[in-house]
């Protein structure tokens, strides 16, 4: 009989089954994992092997198939599970990994509708600077997660956006042009508070990593050089 006709066989059935922590965003690029922790808003690089293992803790312990990783990796079964819960054992001691499945509840909350200003535009500049000051997560889960009010009236969005730049343009960054992180999170609230669905994209590359933070109107980037963004693969949408 195949092993693989049995389930669970070579799986370290002693593992649970694992969620990933509702603060973590993760994406695949060139068969590695790229972490994002959104409570500190910090990156992790996890190798090929240490990405194969990851997708195997998501699954059901049943259909975990450890074996089939000493056979790829060519390495001794008892090596590679002894690994495999290492792994497990690091990543649930990181936050990264966890026994509960997370739940992810709306809040309801919704931003006022503002009238778009220019000035506006350069408090929201601001704000944002000084949030992400006192912290990455607070900030973060002030700008994206409350939703736009999208009733009627609302100023054109093409305007609202010319506005954020000219304010931008007067903003005195002090790491520009590499701040498009208060910069995405600031537009996107003060698009939010024009009426606009916004959304908050951070994308991630590889070779050299690389990170960058841009806003969505229905998929299409704002204020942004669509071919610019072709080296990044979305990590985080809010």
């Amino acid at each position: 009989m195949d092993r693989r006709d049995t389930p669970g066989i070579g799986a370290a059935p002693t593992l649970p089954r694992l969620f990933r922590g509702g603060h973590i965003r993760c994406v695949e690029i060139s068969d590695q994992l790229v972490l994002l922790d959104v409570s500190a808003g910090t990156y992790d690089v996890v190798d090929e092997v240490g990405t194969q293992m990851w997708k195997q803790l998501l699954l059901d312990p049943r259909e975990r198939d450890i074996a089939c990783l000493a056979d790829r990796y060519g390495v001794p079964l008892s090596v590679i599970t002894t690994d495999f819960v290492d792994f497990a054992a690091a990543q649930q001691a990181a936050g990264r990994l966890c026994t509960d499945a997370p739940r992810c509840a709306p809040s309801g909350a919704r931003v006022p509708k503002r009238r778009p200003t220019v000035w506006r535009a350069l408090r929201e500049r601001a704000a944002v600077e000084r949030e992400l000051r006192k912290g990455f997560a607070d900030a973060y889960a002030t700008c994206t997660g409350p939703a736009a009010d999208g009733t009627p009236p609302r100023h054109p969005v093409e305007r609202s956006v010319r506005q954020f730049r000219t304010a931008d343009g007067l903003y005195p960054a002090r790491e520009a042009p590499l701040d498009c992180l208060p910069r995405s999170l600031a537009l996107t609230r003060f698009l939010r508070m024009a009426g606009w669905p916004a959304r908050h994209a951070i994308g991630v590359a590889l070779h050299p990593f690389e990170a960058h933070a841009w806003v969505e109107l229905d998929g299409v980037p704002l204020d942004e050089n669509p071919a610019s963004l072709l080296r990044y693969t979305k990590i985080a949408i809010a």
